[in-house]
């Protein structure tokens, strides 16, 4: 924002009043309130609340047209906090910006499938007022350490989501990055690479294999992974087709020899 801004005064402006935040764990508060202060922002917009106890339709009116969201994972635990649930936070944080608002999440990839009757409820809900434009599945090292694999999903508030419009599912595992024990993820050149890549096939539409990132239309029950939807539409070679074979010979011949061979019947 600061970079795209032509005068001191519009990036004055941008600090003041154009970075907002709510955060509940009075730690966090204290440590992104510090950032903001120490960055120079001039006034933190940031609030020490609980956001999904925050009307939507209040923070709606303030127009926001960027959202930003890592909502606390495996909250959910029984029926009686099946409300804490990722995606949730997600669609609450649709309904609380502005129209045509750009949104950018980042969540397990369970949060992506609909783990129960209610999550996929909510996927339903989102996708009637909202549009999805695409997830990418991340390195499952991205948080380091902490066993959680993400994704980034992207959507446009307050645009229902069109039966025949064709969503960007990228499998981004293979990000470049190397791990570094005890410091974790290391940028390489090679991350770089992957990530020029990642954009071109993002924002303009890059020729990319399919293993890599498949374009397609979606439902609501739909799994909204890369994982989902990909199909491995590679022809094999001989050398593969004859180790298939070789393979197949070889389990058979094990289980007849073993006086399993109805197994074949």
């Amino acid at each position: 924002m600061l970079e795209n801004a032509k005068t001191d005064k519009e990036r004055l402006h941008i600090k003041k009043e154009q970075i907002h935040g709510i955060e509940s764990r009075e730690d966090m508060f204290s440590i992104a309130t510090t950032n903001m202060i120490l960055r120079g922002d001039g006034k933190s917009n940031l609030l020490r609340e609980d956001f999904l106890k925050t009307e939507s339709n209040t923070l709606h009116k303030k127009g926001f047209t960027v959202g930003l969201l890592n909502p606390p994972y495996s909250q959910r635990k029984n029926e009686s906090t099946a409300h804490l649930s990722e995606i949730h936070f997600v669609e609450h944080l649709l309904d609380s910006l502005t129209e045509n608002a750009r949104c950018a999440v980042i969540v397990p990839l369970s949060a992506m499938t609909g783990k129960n009757k209610k999550d996929k409820q909510v996927k339903f809900n989102i996708l009637k007022k909202h549009t999805l434009e695409g997830v990418i599945t991340l390195n499952p090292e991205t948080f380091y350490g902490q066993g959680t694999h993400p994704c980034i999903a992207i959507f446009t508030a307050y645009n229902s989501h069109p039966n025949e419009k064709y969503c960007k599912f990228i499998n981004f595992k293979d990000d470049g990055f190397i791990i570094s024990k005890h410091i974790g993820l290391i940028e390489t050149e090679r991350a770089k690479e992957k990530k020029k890549h990642l954009l071109d096939c993002w924002l303009h539409d890059a020729p990319a294999e399919t293993k890599f990132m498949v374009k397609t239309q979606i439902k609501p029950d739909d799994e909204w992974l890369h994982a989902f939807y990909y199909f491995n539409d590679e022809i094999p070679n001989p050398e593969d087709f004859e180790q298939i074979i070789t393979d197949y010979l070889t389990f058979e011949f094990k289980m007849v020899a073993n006086g399993r061979e109805y197994l074949f019947g």
